[in-house]
């Protein structure tokens, strides 16, 4: 019994020890110079957004960024990393410069062991979407340009006209900014009726009374129009069938998009529509209500809470029988 013992007590130990170095192997850290990018760092983006791109490390000071196109360095830069700093992420604005658009490379040179270490990412630069959107007093936004409500394109292939539903007051003033980051490149109020200036000097434009409204804008032509709105609903299911609409009452203010209504209906269709003439209608289905879009299916007969949501870029309406 004395031996099995000993047997199994020594084999324990070695064990033991084993595992000690085994630990202790864990623990060594790796000497190399090493700098890679983070495999979160995009593969396509398009031009005039912002660049993240991020780097891991390991025993480097520094090292040098570019991103690189035909050979020719489009963008370059110097990073510089705290003391331990491992993981490091860094944006870059990439301009609205259609040179840009193509395949590139995003490039890392760093030194070790005496070595210059180049490694590439590839990144191909497209076609932007315009962007356009409303900021000011008169708006939910306010006056900060992260808070800017963003508009969307209207018109075919159109990459210059912009519009957005949004709650206006005479009070306040509004005005339009190519980027939610910053006042840069703003429009504000021309000299004629109707006309906009891409100054940050110019005036606020206003709107004559509180209300909801379809606001307009051309980045090209350089005018806006805002129509007030008033919203309602039309359709063989409702009382009025389709020869007119049933109002509907807005809900809320500055940075509120629904309009409500409580209604008896029978089995048919509705749409929802502005200010009493077609133009401007919204239909589709519940959950993705679009702009012109078709007939919405009402398949029983009784009293319901019919809510319109005309929030920038997620319209959608609620209809629920009561």
């Amino acid at each position: 019994m004395k031996r099995i013992y000993n047997y199994i007590t020594m084999s324990l130990c070695a064990l033991l020890i084993l595992g000690l170095a085994a630990c202790k192997k864990v623990e060594h850290s790796i000497d190399d110079q090493i700098v890679s990018f983070n495999e979160a760092t995009v593969s396509a983006i398009q031009i005039g957004k912002t660049l993240k791109v991020g780097f891991i490390t390991n025993n480097v000071n520094s090292f040098d960024f570019s991103i690189e196109k035909n050979g020719a360095a489009l963008i370059s830069d110097k990073i510089t990393l705290d003391s331990n700093q491992r993981i490091v992420e860094k944006t870059f604005v990439i301009p609205l410069d259609e040179t840009y658009i193509g395949e590139a490379n995003l490039k890392i040179t760093y030194q070790s062991g005496g070595e210059t270490i180049n490694k590439l990412h590839p990144i191909t630069f497209e076609e932007s979407n315009p962007q356009m959107f409303i900021v000011g007093g008169s708006t939910g936004a306010g006056w900060e340009p992260t808070n800017a409500v963003a508009m969307t394109l209207y018109g075919e292939d159109s990459k210059t006209t912009f519009e957005a539903f949004e709650y206006l007051t005479a009070d306040g003033g509004f005005k339009f900014l190519p980027t939610n980051m910053d006042w840069t490149g703003g429009y504000g109020k021309g000299i004629a009726a109707g006309a906009i200036l891409q100054d940050g000097d110019a005036g606020n434009l206003t709107v004559p009374t509180d209300g909801f409204y379809r606001v307009r804008m051309d980045s090209e032509a350089l005018t806006y129009e805002v129509l007030k709105l008033s919203m309602g609903i039309i359709g063989s299911a409702t009382p009025t069938g389709w020869d007119s609409d049933t109002d509907m009452a807005f809900v809320g203010g500055k940075g509120t998009y629904q309009w409500k209504i409580t209604i008896n209906l029978v089995p048919g269709k509705i749409k929802f529509r502005a200010n009493d003439v077609w133009g401007i209608d919204f239909g589709g289905t519940a959950d993705a209500i679009t702009l012109g879009g078709g007939d919405i299916d009402i398949t029983s007969a009784g009293s319901y809470d019919l809510t319109l949501d005309l929030r920038p870029g997620a319209y959608k309406a609620t209809i629920v029988k009561k």
